[in-house]
């Protein structure tokens, strides 16, 4: 009879200890090369459950990736609108004539005679609104101050709840151009929340692959690594993410740990199963103490 690891098993502290200790018997390899290993894949798993991704856990994809840069574009035109997009209302709001005259002109508006006419009767009808920032052509700095100002984590989180749910741009840019290079800045910064987990693998020389954009350089100092396995009797391994908390929810950290807990089952069952070793014969020799009840013949 084959042995098959059991799914949907949720592991505590103690119950994952035991995984690692059973996994370095059954494998043959020491708890330090143990631990080790499992904390370098935990990192990668962590960066499959750190945002962006398609769902969780598949973060790693380049499906993530795109849904990343897609965030970036529709959260930054969320806050800032081109000029030939506003509406009448926010042009009056503005209340400046060579902003009315740029938005006729970008949006096809009437022949220049009589334009400051028709700015008088334009500010009468459509006045009252709540003015937007207008930004002058070429203005990242004032893209950048508004942008972050509207973030959460001292601007480097997402949108604040304020400005996410706003139904108003802040702000009217003369050149959507504009927007656009601000946007292609900020897609740079893809992959930073991940890129820590990366980077926390290499702090423990543990083998990590992931894709070039989960590698992000400005992650490096968020990674939190430290190898302690050449410890006598308590060889252990801290790794994490500094940012952690803007990346993913505690519960999705805690499947990671049930998924590589998983990991290790099936890794212990296909080794029985080469080995021809039952798990009443496992347990009698020490090898599947505590992680027994998880497997079925």
């Amino acid at each position: 009879m084959s042995l098959t690891a059991n799914k949907g098993v949720i592991v505590d502290d103690s119950a994952f200890l035991a995984h690692l200790r059973d996994y370095s018997k059954v494998l043959g390899k020491t708890m330090a090369e143990t631990i080790r290993k499992q904390a370098g894949l935990f990192c990668l798993d962590m960066i499959g459950y750190t945002r962006p991704f398609t769902s969780p856990g598949e973060g790693m994809t380049s499906n993530s990736k795109v849904k990343g840069l897609e965030n970036v574009e529709k959260s930054v035109y969320h806050i800032f609108q081109p000029i030939e997009k506003a509406t009448s209302g926010q042009i009056a709001a503005i209340g400046r004539y060579d902003v009315f005259k740029m938005w006729e002109k970008r949006s096809g508006g009437g022949a220049a005679s009589g334009r400051k006419t028709r700015w008088t009767q334009f500010q009468k009808t459509h006045a009252g609104g709540k003015s937007p920032v207008f930004i002058e052509p070429g203005d990242q700095a004032t893209i950048g101050r508004i942008h972050t100002s509207l973030r959460q984590d001292d601007g480097r989180g997402s949108l604040k709840p304020s400005a996410s749910h706003s139904k108003e741009p802040f702000a009217i840019v003369a050149k959507d151009k504009d927007i656009k290079s601000y946007i292609k800045k900020k897609q740079k910064n893809i992959g930073i929340l991940k890129s820590a987990y990366y980077f926390a693998a290499l702090k423990i020389r543990a083998k990590a692959t992931c894709p070039a954009w989960a590698k992000n350089p400005e992650g490096a100092g968020n990674a939190i690594g430290e190898d302690k396995t050449e410890v006598p009797l308590l060889p252990e391994v801290t790794v994490g993410n500094a940012k952690g908390g803007r990346g993913t929810f505690n519960s999705l950290i805690r499947t990671a740990i049930n998924r590589r807990a998983y990991a290790m089952r099936v890794a212990m069952a296909a080794k029985l199963n080469k080995q021809q070793i039952p798990l009443w014969k496992a347990t009698e020799q020490g090898k599947t103490g505590n992680t027994s009840q998880y497997f079925s013949e």
